[in-house]
């Protein structure tokens, strides 16, 4: 069977995204001995408490208008797509102005919360980052729907080598510490910021429109629940672990945590990019349609699987290479918390159904359970069992995610889900893990060739029992010489 022109259009730009979001996350990676050899543990879990904030902000500012912008658009024609892409960019910014307009009044209260009371511009610093972040990401979003990855690319690399040069800058040469690493924020988001509106002024000439406010508000708003549950489900653990242990044990997990996201960086984010504004595009009305909706799905999982045996195989390594031995022994929570991303990543593809169908209202109470659950599972578990409570407590949370968005997509339209073959794969891996943990005390002056086999053995186990055949073979080749012949 042929691969289908949108998958492999949509293979292309994954890759692109990929590249772009590794070079922007390898800042928080290259970061780690930075902020481990520079600054405290007890820094360093500020750091991760900060980061609950700033992700929650920065989530909540779009307020859903993104995904109504990628929604409409596809139906617009001519000076009704810059109509669109102007409102939605005013409604962004008035969002962010009133979100962290109400934050900053409320800062010494996040002092407190934070015994941060003593560096008052601290979170001033953050907030101010939080806003030039979230407005200034519009250039990515709408780079996204038009499908530019090339570009999209090119801005990351000079954003990350930007801030990569003026953090080291602040913690290293001027010994700023924490507020550092948000003065070097400040200054990359203001000048991509105003990148952002010479690029509006130029591209797309209009104004904002009230009627098309309102239609992106009917739309989007609905969705924030599901929106804010990503925050929520990446940081509340963080809230419990601040009452229940140390900041240095917040700190040791925050590292795990941030090599546990991999997964993120180099599959759930690069898929999201590139199939947030295709799936609208798409659609859902044609048979044709819904295969390559279950398609990409089947490829997700497969990739995902293989990244998971890698992250399971080698994480004392990644964190040898990266951070100091006392970070060591939180390496086993690393491929736990990748699975729950891994998990967390269907949504992607299971929230089509109602997103086209124009159903975001069912969101509300999606994201009203798995919030509720999310935060009854962090008391009690991490009251019990530390930070492998707030791991099993993320796990959980994400699998009733995606069982909730796959009942509602099952009443709404009838797609053609990839499960059994999703669990076939799972399977595989999981057999590989047992079998190596099994003889693992034997082979220990061939550690790492051993584990190169087993990984490499997932993807011939899954052709030879039919799992991947010829047209999934034939899809990453096209994919890869697409990328090269483009590139090169």
């Amino acid at each position: 069977m042929a691969i289908r022109p949108k998958i492999k259009s949509f293979g292309y730009a994954t890759i692109l995204y990929g590249f772009s979001n590794l070079l922007t996350k390898i800042v928080a990676v290259t970061l780690i001995p930075i902020y481990t050899n520079y600054l405290t543990v007890y820094e360093v879990g500020i750091i991760v408490l900060l980061e609950m904030i700033e992700l929650f902000v920065v989530t909540l500012i779009p307020i859903g208008c993104v995904n109504a912008m990628w929604r409409y658009l596809p139906e617009a024609k001519g000076l009704e797509k810059n109509r669109i892409i102007i409102s939605t960019f005013a409604t962004i910014t008035i969002s962010g102005i009133l979100i962290i307009g109400l934050l900053f009044l409320s800062k010494d209260y996040l002092n407190t919360v934070l015994n941060l009371s003593s560096n008052d511009s601290l979170i001033s610093f953050v907030l101010f980052s939080c806003f030039l972040k979230s407005v200034s990401s519009f250039i990515y979003w709408l780079l996204q729907y038009k499908n530019r990855a090339f570009f999209y690319l090119i801005i990351s690399v000079v954003q990350f080598i930007a801030l990569i040069l003026l953090t080291i800058y602040f913690i290293v040469g001027c010994q700023s510490g924490v507020i550092g690493i948000y003065y070097a924020k400040a200054i990359v988001f203001s000048i991509l910021f105003i990148f952002t509106i010479i690029t509006l002024i130029r591209k797309t000439p209009a104004i904002p429109s009230l009627r098309i406010i309102n239609k992106l508000l009917s739309y989007g708003l609905p969705i924030i629940p599901l929106i804010l549950l990503m925050p929520v489900l990446n940081v509340s653990d963080r809230y419990f672990l601040k009452i229940f242990v140390s900041v240095e044990e917040i700190g040791l997990y925050g590292i795990a945590y941030k090599f546990g996201m991999l997964i993120n960086m180099f599959l759930v984010i690069p898929i999201q990019r590139s199939w947030g504004p295709q799936m609208f595009q798409v659609g859902n009305s044609a048979e044709e349609s819904r295969n390559i909706h279950q398609d990409i799905t089947f490829y997700y999982s497969f990739i995902g699987l293989f990244i998971l045996l890698g992250l399971s195989f080698f994480s004392d390594a990644i964190i040898s290479v990266f951070a100091n031995e006392n970070y060591l022994l939180v390496s086993w929570l690393i491929p736990w918390i990748s699975l729950a991303y891994f998990i967390g990543g269907f949504k992607i593809f299971f929230l089509a159904s109602a997103s086209l169908a124009d159903r975001t209202d069912l969101f509300v109470k999606i994201g009203f359970y798995t919030i509720l659950v999310n935060i009854i599972s962090n008391y009690f578990l991490i009251r019990d069992f530390g930070v492998e409570g707030a791991v099993a407590s993320t796990i959980l949370s994400y699998i009733i995610l995606i069982l909730l968005l796959l009942a509602s997509s099952k009443n709404i339209n009838q797609f053609n889900w990839p499960i059994k073959r999703i669990w076939h794969g799972a399977l595989i891996a999981l057999l590989l893990i047992i079998v190596f943990q099994n003889i693992e005390h034997l082979i220990k002056d061939y550690e790492i060739i051993i584990k190169c086999i087993f990984l490499f053995m997932f993807p011939i186990i899954s052709i030879i029992t039919k799992l991947i055949g010829r047209k999934e073979i034939n899809g990453l080749r096209f994919i890869w010489e697409s990328i090269f012949r483009k590139i090169v």
